[in-house]
Order: structure tokens, then sequence, then C-alpha cells
């Protein structure tokens, strides 16, 4: 018998009679402002962040069987070190099974495309993605309780599950829809791992350079006008700065060639520049590509109005197999 929905839940959910697997697109996202306030009293910072999604996505397939209790297993190929269920995508499906008391076993695979580490919020859409695949099979409308859920995994969770572009505050579970004009981007993700950032160590430097005054900090507003690249900031790139300039020469090399603002993303080490058009933005990446930066991962990109949806998920050979057939016909 399925078991129970966790208190909170909005009924049992309907029972699965045969395997239904569906994929989603998950994308990354820039912070194109993030400004932090005063610590709450549970850890984390009061936050005002404007957030929008890219057309970098990873792609996420979502399987669920019916009668194979207990099991959530998760796959990323070519990625064994982010397999199993310490991935945020494997405790997205772990959460819903208890909010809405799924026992069906859910089996995950994650092509993944959005570096990892990065500021980029790739594992939180990873795990947004896979909320929205099983509320699609499970018809879950219980929005609250998937926000929920996703809160569990982490904080920018309830981002990827919205519609889009979006101003958030207090851990980032408040959304209000934001205006931002269709942007280009170019987006450079340094690989070395001495520059990797946790997200910890970033909020501390800020605590340090505040002193004193962080506890006199006000909680940040959020700006309803619509965006313009003045108005890009991030307050931890500071003291990010300031322990790898590394990150600073990516930024500056970026406005060297053309970018009306540089800065990073989240708690880095990612960096973007937005450029007048795609075309310069090609231009830069080139020039960055021609410079040697073998370190420097590099990404033109271009901002989205909506998250993208979740559709039935067909198997590379049934495509193949259609293809072969069409060939075959007569022309």
């Amino acid at each position: 018998m399925q078991a129970g929905p966790a208190d909170g839940a909005r009924g049992p959910v309907p029972r699965l009679v045969t395997e239904v697997a569906l994929r989603a697109r998950a994308p990354a996202k820039v912070n194109l402002v993030l400004r932090v306030g005063p610590r709450r009293p549970d850890g984390y910072h009061e936050l005002a962040t404007l957030m929008v999604p890219l057309d970098l996505a990873d792609e996420v397939v979502v399987r669920a069987t019916p009668g194979r209790k207990g099991e959530v297993r998760c796959s990323v190929p070519g990625r064994p070190e982010l397999d199993g269920a310490s991935n945020l995508a494997a405790r997205a499906a772990e959460a819903f099974r208890r909010r809405f008391g799924v026992a069906d076993r859910v089996d995950l695979t994650v092509e993944k495309r959005v570096p990892v580490t990065a500021g980029l919020g790739g594992g939180s859409s990873d795990a947004a993605a896979v909320l929205r695949a099983l509320a699609r099979i499970y018809r879950v409308r219980d929005r609250a309780g998937l926000l929920a859920a996703g809160l569990e995994v982490g904080s920018d969770v309830p981002f990827f599950l919205g519609p889009g572009a979006a101003w958030a505050r207090g851990r980032g579970e408040e959304l209000a829809r934001a205006a931002v004009p269709p942007l280009h981007l170019v987006l450079l993700y340094p690989r070395d791992p001495r520059l990797a950032i946790r997200a910890g160590d970033a909020y501390r430097w800020l605590e340090e350079v505040r002193g004193n005054m962080a506890e006199r900090v006000a909680a940040p507003r959020t700006d309803r006008a619509g965006f313009t690249h003045g108005k890009a900031q991030n307050d931890l790139q500071g003291p990010c700065f300031q322990r790898h300039p590394e990150l600073q020469a990516l930024a500056d090399r970026l406005v060297g060639q053309g970018a009306k603002v540089a800065i990073m993303s989240g708690s880095g080490p990612s960096v973007f520049g937005v450029f007048r058009d795609r075309s310069a933005a090609q231009r830069a990446a080139a020039r960055t590509r021609e410079a040697g930066a073998r370190d420097v991962e590099v990404h033109v990109v271009r901002t989205l109005q909506r998250h993208p949806g979740v559709s039935r998920w067909k198997s590379p050979r049934s495509a193949s197999s259609r293809s072969t057939k069409r060939s075959s016909r007569r022309t």
C-alpha cells in the first residue's frame, strides 16, 4: 500500500499503474543583484537578490516505477563523483516522497552541462526539475508543499520552481516577478580547484569585512523597477575578489572586451559580463579563447523569460528508429 502523505500534504497522490518517464531542462542562473543583510536567527542571511535563468541547462530524466518500494537512484553519466544520495536531485526526490507519501522507486539521470560549485545554481536547478517532474507524474498541485520540499534541499530551489526572472527575499523563498530585458552574457568559469569558493566561506568573509558593523546592516530591499546594467551588484564579490584576485582579473578582462558591466554570480567563482548583443558577446568569447585561457570555461549565454517546462521522455533509440524509418522511405 502506498505510504501516507507527510504532515501538511494535501491528501494522497494518485497510484501509478505503469512506469512514467519525464524529462526537464534545468537551467543555470546568474544573480544580477545580490544584496546581503544581517544574519537571521536560523543562521541564514537576509537576502534581496535578482535572479534570472539562462539557456545553459542540464537535462534531467525522472522515472517513477510502481511497486518497487523505498529507493531513489541517481546517476550522472561521466561524473561518477556526483552519483548517489548526496546529489541535490536525489535529495529533492526523497523530500517529495516524504512530503507526499510516495513509495514508488524513482530513478534519476542528470546530464550535466552547467559547471558544478560555480555560483550558477546547477544543483538547485536539477533539484527543482525533479520536483516539477514528480509533481506532474503524481498530479500534485500543492505549490506550498513543493516550495517547502525545495527549501529542504537548498535556498535557490524555490526560484527554479517559480515562473522565471524574479526578486527573491528572505532565504530565497519570497519571490516576486521581475522585469528583465533579454540579455546576452559571456560566462567565465575558472576550473582551477584553488579558486573554488564554498558559499559559507563567502558569507563569512563578508562578515569579516563588515566587522562590528555587521549587526547594524539593514535588511536589503528589492527594486521593482526594470533592470539596467548600472544596477548590477554583488555584496559577496569584494571579499571574494580580495582573496582571489584572479577572479577580479577575469571580470576586468570582460570589461576590456566591451562588457557594459562584469560581476560575480552568487558566491562564485563564475563571473559574467553583460554585452550589447549576441555578436558582441561571441566576439568577446572568441578573444578570451584565443588568449589561451585554458583553465577557464567560456560560455555565450542569453537570459530566459521563463523556466523550461516538463515533457515526456523519449529514448534516443526510439528517435533513432524513427529517423531510420524516414530515411528508408522513397523520395
